[in-house]
């Protein structure tokens, strides 16, 4: 692993566990086992690798969505049932119940309106944006075929399947097991079909 790995690798797990407002570049040093020059040759700021961060986390979530939501394959149905068992997969094998890295991360945010803070609100409101694009056009096609419900605009399902989500990825965080997770994502599942 370069250097650069390490300081990444590292800088994503404690940002991601601690916060990022609670974590330093000395932490991250400290971690990793890299100099500082070395870390200032990779990266000019915490800010930039927090960044770097997010977007490696977000490269995990668009491949899960990619070979799920995007599958022209399998029916929307199928499509979400897959998005759904990927997550479950991904919190129990890469993130060990921690929550959404996205939604962890805005939680950890400064409430004032610091220049930084609101860098990093529009990264992740980009991110969410994209997820919620995935959700829209799986939903749009399941509505089109006649498989999914249309008493309820596909766009602002995908926004409650999302804050579904979200809730559920804090309550399997707090209880860290993937109960509640599997329950909240079963729940949202009935909310998508088509009421007979």
């Amino acid at each position: 692993m370069s250097n650069r790995e390490k300081i990444l690798c590292c800088a994503t797990e404690l940002f991601f566990r601690n916060g990022y407002q609670q974590t330093s570049v000395d932490d991250i040093l400290a971690t990793c086992g890299v100099a500082k020059s070395n870390f200032y040759y990779h990266f000019k700021t915490k800010e930039e690798v927090a960044f770097a961060a997010l977007d490696a986390k977000f490269e995990e979530y668009e491949a899960l969505m990619r070979c799920s939501l995007s599958d022209e394959s399998a029916p929307p149905s199928k499509r979400i049932e897959m998005f759904f068992a990927g997550l479950c997969e991904m919190q129990k094998d890469m993130y060990q119940y921690s929550g959404c890295p996205f939604g962890n991360f805005a939680a950890g945010l400064a409430d004032s309106d610091c220049e930084q803070s609101e860098r990093f609100r529009i990264r992740l409101s980009y991110f969410f944006r994209r997820i919620e694009g995935y959700l829209h056009a799986c939903l749009l096609q399941g509505v089109s075929e006649g498989k999914f419900r249309d008493d309820v605009a596909p766009l602002e399902l995908a926004q409650h399947i999302i804050a579904c989500i979200q809730g559920s990825l804090i309550l399997a965080k707090t209880f860290r097991n993937s109960q509640t997770l599997k329950v909240g994502l079963a729940t949202a599942r009935k909310l998508i079909e088509r009421p007979v």
